[in-house]
């Protein structure tokens, strides 16, 4: 991806400004699938993995569901070799405190369309410890989700269904395996170094971000915040009405 196109970008939490418009969708873990593949020429070694990382008959969280046709141009493409769709631990690219995190753990070998969904088949680096580490959690199933990232969708490829939206054409950048919504609040108790590392505004409002606040609102909470600390932890008190303020009419 080269630089240009990076700029075309948005995001709700973002690891850069170049990066700015990628919105990330989850399965859910029931609906994902995902699942070793045995390997069939008797090696013990096998890195490979294959899930659904979109289903039809879904409507996610952000009432989006994904009419089936809407990867078909992107698969072409991916199966030419002119996209690579990349693959991330828990959309490790938004990471900006931990570079490990933000490795890319592997690639996709496989996407299609099938009756039921986006169905894919990754394989992890070999050698590389984070693929490893994923790799192995996988394949005991405590990450057992795929998660999705995806470019701005143009409103001629969308239709309001009242609610919810059809997506009928999509580009996707990468797609994660990802773990469970049961762990979040064990993620953010490991929080308190990355609030040690925070340098300015902008750190604050992309941790705010990868804890579930869009980026608007981080922003608005940052400003609430700094103003409730700038007067003590209290509001100014509203002036009273003055009762005779008809007399000034």
């Amino acid at each position: 991806m080269n630089k240009h196109s990076l700029q075309t970008l948005h995001c709700r939490d973002s690891r850069s400004e170049l990066l700015d418009s990628v919105s990330t969708r989850r399965m859910a873990i029931n609906d994902a699938q995902i699942r070793f593949v045995e390997p069939k020429d008797g090696s013990t070694a096998t890195h490979i993995f294959e899930g659904y990382a979109v289903r039809w008959d879904s409507i996610n969280t952000y009432g989006e569901k994904f009419a089936r046709g809407a990867f078909t141009d992107m698969i072409a493409r991916f199966e030419s070799g002119e996209k690579i769709i990349h693959m991330y631990y828990n959309h490790g690219w938004k990471n900006m405190f931990d570079a490990r995190a933000a490795m890319r753990i592997g690639k996709y070998i496989e996407i299609v369309e099938d009756d039921i969904g986006l169905r894919v088949k990754g394989e992890f680096t070999p050698g590389l410890s984070l693929a490893n580490d994923v790799s192995a959690m996988v394949k005991h199933e405590t990450v057992d989700g795929l998660s999705i990232a995806f470019y701005p969708i143009n409103d001629i490829d969308v239709e309001d269904m009242g609610d919810h939206i059809v997506i009928k054409r999509a580009d996707l950048y990468e797609i994660s395996p990802v773990d469970e919504p049961s762990d979040r609040s064990a993620r953010l108790n490991r929080q308190a170094e990355t609030i040690n590392n925070l340098a300015n505004e902008r750190d604050a409002t992309d941790m705010l971000t990868k804890l579930g606040l869009d980026q608007a609102d981080a922003r608005h909470f940052i400003t609430k915040l700094d103003s409730i600390i700038g007067s003590g932890g209290h509001t100014a008190p509203e002036p009273d009405d003055d009762p005779f303020a008809f007399l000034d009419s």
